[in-house]
């Protein structure tokens, strides 16, 4: 009996102490269930889904009408919105030498390098039979380099030797190439400098070359002045104080943005000045890994069967966008700063980069217009271009998410797909009828088109996501 009652106690114990024993299963369940809140899938599919594209966006160093952060904030509502600045680069990074003028010297600087290697065998051959007596010939009538006033009067024309070394050896072969295509009936016209900036370009080695002309291509080389007679601060020009520069016209007052086709029509001082523009080179890891990091957590997403498909073409607008951002990053570098060069005129009378008179040669005729006006395309229309195109591709990916739904999801989504429509045509409008669109009932309407735009997406996210 005494026995049993033991034994009975013991029972009434151990159910005491079984429920503290579930603790931790039931913490864990706690955590499971607060990582799948509605509310932590909406803050962690805008933070890695949305928010990210916004550092892939290329950064403008330059002078530029719309300035970096309003370009990422615009890239957060409206991400196609991108598309023309990432297509332009791609463009230019493949059709540089086109759009610096300097694509017809290329064959001849090739010529010009097989024959200077197959040089550099025959003089190395003669100078090995010739050592014994050079040898002899130079100690005879070496100066004595070991003392301390030679080492300081060497690092001191170090860099002024290099720096005419190598405009001499640009002028020389300037002179080559110019003497070669008139041999060949391709004459330039007064102003075009094309040959001495191939020349240049060459005569700095591959690497350097590759760097420089990112910069010219990306619109981050600038020119500095100190006449200001005739100043407006504009999308084309501005006060030194106003943007971050580096390079020798950074101290003038003024800078004004040279276009990449206008490169060709710069000094030979003006040309010689990009010696150090390679500097303000740099590589987009930090876009690259996250770019990466957004794929990988777009991937997750897509391949969860649980969910609204139109939430998630939300997030792959959003990657695809950011993987085309990355990629014009790659095969066009970014600068950390522009880079400004002196204008070595400096004469309110003449113009810093003269247009007039120009002679293009057949094959630059091909690939852009004797009047330049008529191709070039500002920021606004770029992107009001690229919107349509965002527009059209993001329907495309609509099928995937199936149209015969007919969830409010969808309607929110195609809402916000077409959202930008209406601001593209008012900047568009702008544009053709030279329309001031910094009024304010201009800007109360631009405010409303990014209100409903915004609105749309994150209605679109809250009731995707909500179960």
């Amino acid at each position: 009996m005494g026995l049993q009652r033991l034994q009975f106690l013991l029972y009434v114990s151990l159910l005491a102490f079984i429920p503290k024993c579930y603790a931790p299963p039931i913490q864990q369940e706690i955590n499971q269930l607060l990582s799948s809140l509605p509310i932590v899938s909406i803050l962690r599919t805008i933070l890695l889904g949305y928010m990210t594209h916004v550092v892939t966006l290329r950064p403008r160093t330059g002078i530029t009408e719309l300035s970096t952060n309003y370009r990422r904030f615009m890239a957060l509502i409206y991400p196609s919105g991108g598309i023309g600045l990432a297509v332009g680069s791609v463009y230019k990074a493949f059709y540089g030498d086109r759009i610096l003028g300097i694509t017809q010297y290329q064959s001849l600087l090739k010529d010009y390098e097989k024959e200077s290697k197959s040089k550099e065998v025959t003089t190395k051959e003669n100078s090995t039979q010739d050592s014994t007596k050079g040898d002899l010939s130079d100690q005879s009538f070496s100066a004595d380099t070991s003392t301390p006033e030679f080492k300081e009067e060497k690092d001191k024309g170090t860099k002024v030797t290099e720096y005419y070394k190598r405009h001499l050896d640009t002028v020389r072969l300037r002179d080559r190439l110019v003497k070669d295509m008139k041999t060949s009936s391709i004459h330039t016209g007064k102003e075009d400098n094309a040959a001495y900036l191939a020349a240049f370009l060459h005569v700095i080695g591959r690497e350097k070359a590759k760097k420089t002309k990112h910069c010219i291509l990306n619109g981050s080389l600038i020119i500095g002045f100190d006449y200001g007679n005739k100043f407006e601060s504009s999308g084309t020009q501005c006060l030194t104080e106003e943007i971050i520069t580096n390079g020798p016209g950074a101290i003038c007052e003024y800078q004004r943005r040279i276009e990449p086709i206008d490169a060709r029509y710069m000094t030979a001082d003006m040309i010689d000045q990009l010696d150090t523009v390679h500097n303000t080179d740099e590589t987009s890891y930090v876009e690259i890994f996250v770019t990466i990091g957004q794929l990988f957590y777009t991937t997750i997403e897509c391949m969860d069967i649980d969910g609204d498909r139109w939430a998630k073409l939300i997030i792959i607008v959003y990657t695809a966008m950011s993987i085309l951002q990355t990629f014009s990053l790659i095969v066009l570098h970014k600068q950390t700063t522009a880079f400004s060069i002196k204008d070595d005129k400096n004469d309110e009378e003449e113009d810093i980069v003269k247009e007039d008179g120009l002679s293009l040669t057949e094959e630059d005729r091909e690939s852009v217009s004797e009047d330049n006006g008529t191709l070039k395309l500002d920021d606004i229309q770029v992107s009001a271009l690229s919107t349509f195109l965002g527009m059209i591709v993001s329907l495309i990916i609509g099928v995937w998410a199936n149209y015969n739904s007919h969830s409010t999801v969808e309607w929110l989504v195609i809402a916000w797909i077409l959202s930008p429509l209406p601001l593209a045509t008012f900047f568009i409008f702008c544009v053709l009828f030279n329309f001031n669109g910094e009024t304010k009932w201009a800007n109360a309407l631009v405010s409303i088109f990014l209100i409903s735009s915004t609105g749309c997406l994150i209605a679109a996210t809250i009731i995707g996501y909500l179960p």
